[in-house]
């Protein structure tokens, strides 16, 4: 689980998401945290739940939606529960502001997550 003691509150990212969007629905919390059992950055699912999507979704760290210059955090594995994508060690994470979801067969943006 990412752990977020010791960090500045005002320094976390985070957003609680509760979006439709083509007829899916994508709920819980996503976090940029400081994982302790990774010793580096993670994107955090907390409580998080896809339902009635039946594509694949990968998941990227991007700034203002735009995943041109984002970094790939790989497929979403989980359609449910709690889960972490880690972030590449070394990473300046200050400049990623939004995590998008994106189709992998029609490579377009399903949900963008304001952090």
């Amino acid at each position: 689980m990412a752990d977020m003691s010791g960090q500045d509150p005002s320094e976390i990212k985070m957003a609680t998401v509760d979006e439709e969007q083509k007829g899916a629905t994508f709920s819980g919390t996503v976090i940029l945290a400081i994982d302790s059992e990774e010793g580096g950055e993670v994107v955090f699912f907390r409580d998080f739940l896809i339902e009635h999507y039946k594509g694949e979704l990968s998941a990227y760290l991007a700034t203002d939606g735009n995943i041109t210059k984002g970094i790939d955090l790989g497929a979403l594995k989980h359609k449910s529960g709690s889960f972490k994508l880690p972030i590449p060690l070394g990473t300046d994470t200050s400049p990623y502001n939004t995590v998008v979801l994106r189709d992998e067969k029609s490579k377009k943006k399903v949900v963008t997550i304001e952090l």
